[in-house]
């Protein structure tokens, strides 16, 4: 039976949509076919605000891969205590730790993606500042408490929270809510840095305190945690 009339026939299962889904997913990574994706309900800024919040989410997602020990094909979260974990990994990746996002690239962590926003409004491609982007990393036991780092602990590290700060340029033209001149944080989790001291974080850490990885209420949302330059234009 050929590619087609599998198609069809799976879309008269039960399990059609689900199976047809599959394939398509196993087409797009043997052949590198696109597909197309219906973004025409989305803004302009509601597509930047998605792609900041998707970019710092994959953040969080290659920091905890890294630290878990997904490189080395190993699971240490939920099976190891924090000297443990700590023990065969970079001091960067310890609990308590902030490391930068160029730090990440450098140990070949994350791969830099261009600046959607600046992007858009200079007309030129432009990364994100890679030095004051960042996580700060935090160790959790299974009850989501977090693990104070150097006490010696004896919990298990069942899990990492993570916060991510997303900067970007400062914007020529218009870039409050911070000064002239400063990184604009698209996203602001963590105001313990010395650039950070005394911003306004954009994302609730009450309503998400695991972090960027949180799965409370969905997780962070696109439209309530990102800021643009241009949300004070009038």
């Amino acid at each position: 039976m050929n590619l087609k009339n599998k198609l069809l026939t799976s879309l008269a299962s039960k399990k059609g949509n689900a199976l047809l889904l599959a394939t398509a997913g196993a087409i797009a990574a043997t052949f590198s076919v696109y597909f197309f994706v219906s973004l025409t309900t989305l803004s302009d800024d509601s597509k930047q605000r998605v792609a900041h919040l998707y970019n710092a989410y994959q953040m969080g997602q290659s920091l905890k891969a890294k630290i878990d020990g997904a490189d080395v094909n190993q699971a240490r979260l939920g099976n190891n205590i924090e000297k443990d974990i700590e023990a065969p990994i970079d001091e960067l990746f310890h609990n308590g730790s902030y490391i930068t996002l160029q730090e990440m690239i450098k140990k070949a962590v994350i791969i830099a993606a261009d600046d959607p926003t600046a992007t858009a409004r200079s007309g030129t491609d432009v990364g994100y500042d890679l030095d004051n982007s960042g996580v700060l990393i935090k160790y959790a036991d299974s009850s989501g408490n977090v693990i104070t780092p150097d006490s010696n602990s004896t919990a298990v590290v069942a899990d990492v929270h993570l916060f991510v700060n997303l900067a970007g340029a400062p914007d020529a033209d218009s870039n409050s809510p911070y000064v002239d001149g400063a990184p604009f944080y698209y996203i602001l989790m963590d105001d313990s840095q010395v650039a950070t001291t005394g911003l306004t974080k954009t994302v609730d850490l009450v309503q998400f305190p695991q972090g960027i990885l949180s799965t409370v209420d969905g997780g962070p949302q696109a439209e309530v945690s990102v800021v643009l330059p241009q949300d004070d234009e009038v």
